[in-house]
């Protein structure tokens, strides 16, 4: 895939994105998830979002970037 695109656009720049936490740490801000299975989901994001930097890096010299979401859903994952 990463061939065909740099086929198609040579100097193109492929972001990675991550995934932001969907739940806060620090609030309990739904009756509808346990704290317990927010903890699971928050650990399984940070889990995939480790795994796409390091894809991302893997692949640095092909013009691939690795982008966090992180900061912009700060103050946004009480769901």
């Amino acid at each position: 895939m990463l061939e065909q695109i740099h086929a198609l656009a040579p100097n193109a720049t492929i972001s990675l994105m991550g995934y932001p936490l969907l739940f806060s740490r620090t609030q309990a801000c739904s009756t509808l998830v346990s704290a317990s299975q927010r903890v699971i989901l928050n650990d399984m994001a940070e889990y995939f979002e480790s795994k796409q930097r390091e894809l991302a890096l893997s692949m640095s010299a092909s013009n691939v970037r690795y982008r966090s979401p992180q900061a912009a859903f700060e103050g946004e994952a009480d769901l």
